[in-house]
């Protein structure tokens, strides 16, 4: 029997609507080859399993999870208009390893990595 490895990933997510500007923290636990697809998927779980605190559906309807709202899945990728912050601890702790997920967004998440993302709503 193969015995499959989970981590932690946490998520900070700040959207400039329904009083989210200073932002939601989120931990998810997903296998060990998690990608941001599947970790982002778990918070949407979180948001549907506690519909009172839940912000959607947001921009009049349209937008009724995080995925919908962050990742373009006709191109694979995460929109251009995102800001994000993704980071790993490196052997010390330290906040210095990069998950590319703008770049690959099938990328094998760091173990404890910190994901912030903040979509820009322009001027």
């Amino acid at each position: 029997m193969e015995v499959k490895k989970i981590k932690k990933i946490n998520f900070e997510i700040s959207i400039p609507t329904k009083g989210l500007q200073q932002g939601k923290k989120y931990t998810v636990y997903v296998k060990d080859n998690a990608s941001f697809i599947e970790a982002l998927a778990m918070v949407d779980k979180i948001e549907m399993e506690t519909p009172k605190e839940s912000i959607f559906p947001i921009n009049e309807g349209y937008i009724h999870n995080y995925l919908q709202l962050f990742v373009n899945f006709e191109e694979n990728s995460i929109y251009d208009d995102v800001g994000i912050y993704a980071y790993g601890p490196d052997e010390n702790g330290i906040m210095r390893r990069f998950n590319p997920i703008q770049e690959n967004i099938e990328f094998n998440l760091y173990e404890n990595s910190v994901i912030q993302l903040q979509p820009d709503v322009g001027c």
